[in-house]
């Protein structure tokens, strides 16, 4: 009973929730609304999503006895709010059966992954930090509209950075909701704790949407979600079963999917905070806290609605400035690991610039066209 209950266990596994959520749910959230998702719909996903993730931590972690964390795809949301626009709702679920799908036979095919493991990080990484690029800088446009609300947020944003960084977006979003009341933009009086409902939505396959959608969404989980997070837990002396984590995760992206379910894939930086040494001296007693974080992602799940309703509720600039924020991290790590190598510097650099310019050809998107001429521009230059 006393190691069920341990309180180091406990607060990791809470922490790890915490931060997943609060660095990044406003981004599902515009997602689910750029695809053209209702408030009940978008309650769909996040339960959909809390219930996936909180199930498959919480029996990998039980069944081989290890901090498996899994997460909702950060990166993939931003890829999808500059993305699902064009496409009616019931293709764009479409689209996520079909990541989950690829994900699956990922695990079922070795030479599949072998030949994933082989794009280079630097073209991955410089692809997804032109998608995510678009985002912060709107983030840092809403100075021109609301400079008081901006510069608050702002100022609250390096305080927590260098103070408190494990909660730098809790505090943006306590200032942004204190913004919101303080300045009449918002009225949340209508916030009320209730129970989200699972909403079932009818996939309809399109080829644009799969190769637009499905297979960038595929990529980015695999290259900015999957493969880090095996790393992360292998540097924390881990073994993780690779095999058995892409069938379990890419059927569970499947059955989840028509609920708005579209990613459940392994943790990377929020794993980490079950994974270190103040969780537990004995590593193998670690994945202790990964049951308590199933178990807080499964709460988060069935309370979407009143979350939902927070965010909405915002001003839109100050969810912008919230998303905007939440992603710098991950754009600065993607712009350092694309352009550190000079051997793949220029091919980085025209993968970067031709996704972040939004064309589209032969009806393939620009985030598939930079990956393209990326790997095409590394070929050459290697064989020269």
């Amino acid at each position: 009973m006393k190691k069920l209950f341990n309180l180091s266990h406990l607060t990791a596994g809470f922490t790890a929730v915490l931060v997943g959520y609060t660095s990044s749910v406003v981004i599902i959230i515009q997602a689910a609304t750029t695809a053209g998702a209702t408030p009940v719909q978008i309650e769909s996903w996040l339960l959909a999503l809390g219930i996936s993730m909180g199930i498959t931590s919480a029996v990998y972690s039980w069944f081989y006895k290890t901090p498996i964390l899994t997460a909702w795809s950060t990166p993939g949301a931003a890829m999808l709010v500059s993305s699902v626009g064009q496409y009616e709702l019931n293709v764009v679920i479409g689209a996520f059966v079909v990541t989950g799908l690829l994900i699956f036979l990922t695990g079922l095919i070795t030479p599949l992954s072998k030949m994933l493991e082989r794009i280079p990080p630097q073209l991955g990484t410089a692809m997804l930090g032109a998608i995510l690029l678009p985002i912060c800088l709107k983030g840092l446009e809403t100075v021109t509209n609301t400079p008081m609300i901006f510069l608050l947020m702002f100022a609250g944003f390096l305080l927590a950075k260098n103070y408190i960084p494990k909660y730098v977006m809790l505090v943006l979003l306590i200032i942004g909701v204190m913004c919101a009341v303080v300045f009449g933009n918002s009225d949340l009086s209508t916030v009320k704790l209730s129970l989200a409902e699972p909403i079932w939505i009818t996939p309809d396959f399109d080829i644009s949407a799969v190769l637009n959608l499905s297979v960038p969404l595929y990529l980015i989980t695999m290259l900015s979600q999957n493969l880090p997070g095996v790393a992360m837990m292998k540097s924390y002396q881990y073994n993780p079963p690779v095999k058995s984590l892409l069938l379990g995760t890419g059927i569970t992206n499947i059955l989840f999917a028509p609920f708005g379910g579209f990613s459940v894939n392994l943790a990377a930086i929020s794993a980490a905070i079950c994974m270190t040494p103040d969780v537990d001296s004995d590593k193998t007693q670690r994945y202790r806290a990964v049951l308590w974080a199933g178990l807080f992602y499964v709460l988060a799940g069935i309370f979407a609605t009143t979350v939902v309703t927070i965010f909405l509720s915002l001003p839109q600039e100050i969810t912008e400035i919230l998303a905007g924020f939440a992603l710098l991290g991950t754009l600065l790590m993607c712009l350092h690991t694309a352009f550190k190598d000079e051997v793949y510097r220029e091919p980085a650099l025209f993968t970067f610039l031709i996704t972040f310019s939004g064309i589209s050809f032969l009806g393939l998107s620009s985030t598939l066209w930079g990956l393209i001429v990326g790997l095409l521009y590394l070929r050459i230059n290697i064989s020269r």
